[in-house]
């Protein structure tokens, strides 16, 4: 319970309330004793000037018996003497008989200097008495100090009842104050209670699932919604990694299938060498296409994780067509296809990459376009520079690709026909490493297609870093 994020909200809110309660309780009490000393002193203040002008114009004779009386009549009961400059009684209230105010350093200053101070006795029995020193002249120019001293009891009494106060008022508003903010706390954290449960009831088999978001658009229902696209993405990637796991035992089995019939007649059936050789050789063909289904997996695999360093170094673009050009222009000869490069023969169109990858990615888009263009048709490579990137364009006269298979093209294993794809070799990984290539480089790749319109792979490569175009004259690649 101590760690739930309820207490700690109930434990952090009491204490800042505590704090605010203890430094406004002290400010409260500095305020009033300050406001009654003041006080006090101004009556002290005015209570010996009283006296002063009293014993300006008391009359000749018995001036103590007058000054008596006249505290009596003003109801004052503080202790009251005047003393002559060097510091003798000459004048005493009457609640001082048998013991006298003393006068003590300060009150030989007030003396010295003629102005007034105060000061706290120390000495019995006015021990705490607050007391204060008022040098005065008479009419006839002699000196006399006051001195007026009273009890704090005043002071103290309402200091101490508030300081009651606060002592038992402030717990008992800090224990309703906490338990009103730990029923705030949860009512204010249930929503994320519900949302936890929830979580808690999500797994990998049942990630279809999803958060109820609550009302209101607060901070609870961005993290219930943020939560539930995170669901979404897992269940996508979940869903590919089942596809892509049963896929690569589907191209998996097949050819160990075909390799273990052809196996099985050729001990049963075949009785020559040449039939021997024939099962062999297509043995041989099955294993092929296993193991660049095997290398390609490998080669994804590798760049999902990280393990596949690109070693990127300035190289011609250009050439680098021309190069792929020449290989592939003999395989669609072949096939009764042609093959036309247009490259800006006035510029060198020089980037920072992988060749070797570069190369893959291009070879697997133009063996794309031989397998899937009819004899007669036609494969276009063209290259420009647009801004800050260099323009792959590889176009093809062939069956074109209808539009509900777009979006998924670049996924592993995925094939459009499924049963032409593996009659010609392929395992849906090709279009994958194009993808993966191409977004390596930073760059970007886009797919224009209409059945029987042809198809249309558009590379974007970005001309960064050392990347540059330069002009260059270029030996037709037919010569």
């Amino acid at each position: 319970m101590f760690r739930s994020l309820r207490f700690r909200l109930t434990f952090w809110f009491a204490l800042s309330l505590a704090v605010i309660q203890a430094a406004s309780g002290f400010v409260w009490h500095w305020y009033l004793q300050t406001e009654l000393k003041h006080q006090m002193q101004e009556r002290l203040r005015f209570i010996a000037q009283d006296v002063t002008v009293f014993w300006n114009e008391r009359p000749q004779g018995g001036p103590c018996r007058e000054l008596n009386r006249h505290l009596r009549n003003r109801n004052w009961n503080d202790y009251v003497v005047i003393r002559s400059r060097s510091g003798d009684v000459l004048c005493f209230s009457d609640n001082l008989r048998g013991s006298m105010l003393p006068l003590t350093a300060t009150g030989r200053q007030a003396l010295r200097h003629e102005r007034e101070n105060f000061e706290i006795l120390q000495a019995q029995p006015f021990a705490g008495h607050v007391l204060i020193n008022l040098p005065f002249r008479a009419g006839d120019g002699r000196s006399f100090l006051v001195q007026i001293a009273t009890d704090p009891e005043p002071i103290r009494r309402p200091l101490k009842q508030l300081r009651i106060m606060l002592l038992t008022m402030s717990p008992l508003a800090l224990l309703a104050v906490a338990l009103g903010g730990w029923f705030l706390a949860g009512r204010t954290l249930a929503p994320v209670v519900r949302v936890t449960r929830s979580m808690r009831r999500i797994s990998a088999e049942n990630l279809r699932e999803r958060l109820p978001v609550p009302a209101g658009g607060d901070e609870l229902a961005r993290l219930a919604k943020t939560f539930n696209d995170m669901l979404a993405r897992l269940e996508e990637s979940f869903s590919r990694i089942r596809q892509f796991s049963g896929d690569a035992s589907h191209e998996l089995r097949t050819p160990l299938t075909i390799l273990k019939g052809e196996t099985e007649v050729a001990l049963r059936w075949a009785k020559s060498v040449e039939e021997f050789r024939n099962a062999l050789t297509s043995n041989l063909e099955e294993i092929q296409r296993m193991e660049r289904i095997i290398d390609n997996l490998l080669l994804l695999s590798k760049s999902d994780s990280g393990e596949l360093p690109l070693e990127k170094k300035p190289l011609s673009l250009s050439d680098l067509l021309q190069a792929v050009y020449l290989q592939t222009r003999g395989l669609a000869e072949e096939r009764g296809q042609r093959v036309e490069l247009d490259l800006d023969v006035d510029r060198e169109i020089i980037i920072q990459g992988d060749e070797l990858r570069l190369r893959q990615m291009l070879l697997n888009l133009l063996a794309n376009a031989v397998k899937y263009t009819p004899r007669g048709g036609r494969i276009d490579i063209h290259l420009s520079v647009t801004g800050e990137e260099a323009v792959i364009a590889i176009c093809d006269t062939g069956i074109g690709i209808a539009k509900e298979h777009l979006p998924r093209i670049f996924d592993r294993f995925y094939r459009t026909d499924q049963a032409r794809n593996r009659e010609e070799g392929g395992a849906g990984l090709g279009l994958a490493i194009v993808k993966w290539v191409v977004e390596a480089h930073e760059g970007r790749i886009e797919v224009f297609s209409r059945p029987g319109a042809g198809s249309r792979f558009v590379v974007h490569l970005p001309l960064k870093g050392p990347g540059r175009v330069q002009r260059r004259s270029y030996v037709d690649a037919d010569d």
